[in-house]
């Protein structure tokens, strides 16, 4: 699934189908890659910057926001919005819609759907002496889709807390490697 210098550039999703008492792979079990000897790589896409913060406060309802940087994000993308109150359940999960890049520096991303939380994002001056001083308090945003997306059944693997795995297992000599980048992990365990 591509190599670190070359990586897989096509939309790729790996899906792993079993249930518990199902049939096993000696040592590995079900549901899993299991490497013993050899080479794994998964590469996907790169994200940049993983994460950034936001340029402005959105208020609940807000259904743009703006970031401090530019990023490689596209239209579909879901991303994270982090928590800015003591609440830290009012972290948040959005899709992209669209992307305003008119300041391509400070682009905002268009949402699919309103925000349920306000997201703090300001910097201000604190003291009066000179040189000035700034703190700035910004809600934190991350991309969360990739390319290569290796998971458990989508359909069952929460319900039953029985998600896929990866298991290396060496003898003791260096005979595997696995190497992972910009790879989605999701119902695994």
């Amino acid at each position: 699934m591509g190599t670190a210098d070359f990586p897989y550039t096509s939309k790729l999703t790996v899906t792993m189908h079993s249930k518990i008492d199902d049939p096993y792979i000696p040592i590995y079990g079900n549901k899993c890659i299991g490497l013993r000897f050899g080479v794994l790589d998964m590469h996907g896409v790169a994200k940049t910057p993983t994460w950034t913060t936001m340029e402005a406060t959105v208020e609940r309802g807000a259904t743009s926001i703006q970031l401090t940087e530019k990023v490689n994000w596209v239209v579909g993308d879901q991303i994270s919005i982090a928590s800015t109150s003591y609440n830290p359940r009012e972290g948040e999960r959005a899709f992209i819609k669209e992307i305003d890049n008119t300041n391509p520096d400070k682009p905002i991303l268009k949402l699919t759907a309103p925000l349920e939380f306000r997201h703090y994002a300001e910097k201000y001056e604190v003291g009066t002496q000179e040189p000035r001083e700034f703190i700035e308090m910004r809600a934190e945003v991350g991309v969360l889709t990739r390319n290569v997306v290796y998971r458990g059944n989508p359909e069952d693997s929460v319900e039953t807390e029985y998600g896929a795995a990866i298991f290396m297992h060496s003898p003791g000599d260096d005979s595997l490697t696995f190497r992972a980048s910009d790879v989605e992990f999701t119902h695994v365990g």
